[in-house]
């Protein structure tokens, strides 16, 4: 975007998320947020969702981290009905493999092929 905008039309925001390999990824997801209000969002979304996928596969962040900012993201934000269906179920599994009622080793495969979909969207950034 930077590349095909015209530097006066360029939101400072996008300047910050190009250089954001270095920021955790609570202050990625408050730049997109800022970068797509409006019509948007459902690509913000897939893009952050890209970005847990890549974090957690790069072992910079742990399971519990990503289902809390799943978690946070399908509350913060306005996202598609499947989406927040499918991140409020991850999340209810996961407690329940915390609390010893199921397998952690499953919930954990089935948030990496979740995560996994968006994994092209962090191309888009």
């Amino acid at each position: 975007m930077i590349l095909q905008l015209d530097s006066s039309e360029i939101p400072y925001q996008f300047y910050e998320v190009s250089l954001s390999s270095n920021k955790k990824i609570d202050d990625v997801i408050v730049l997109l947020s800022e970068i797509t209000r409006g019509n948007r969002v459902e690509t913000a979304l897939k893009v952050i969702l890209g970005l847990l996928y890549k974090s957690f596969e790069k072992k910079e962040i742990d399971i519990q981290q990503v289902v809390t900012l799943m978690y946070r993201l399908a509350w913060q934000r306005n996202i598609e009905d499947d989406i927040f269906s499918k991140i409020n179920g991850l999340d209810a599994d996961y407690e329940m493999a915390v609390d010893g009622d199921g397998d952690m080793q499953t919930i954990i495969k089935e948030i990496q092929e979740f995560l996994g979909r968006y994994e092209m969207y962090c191309e888009l950034i």
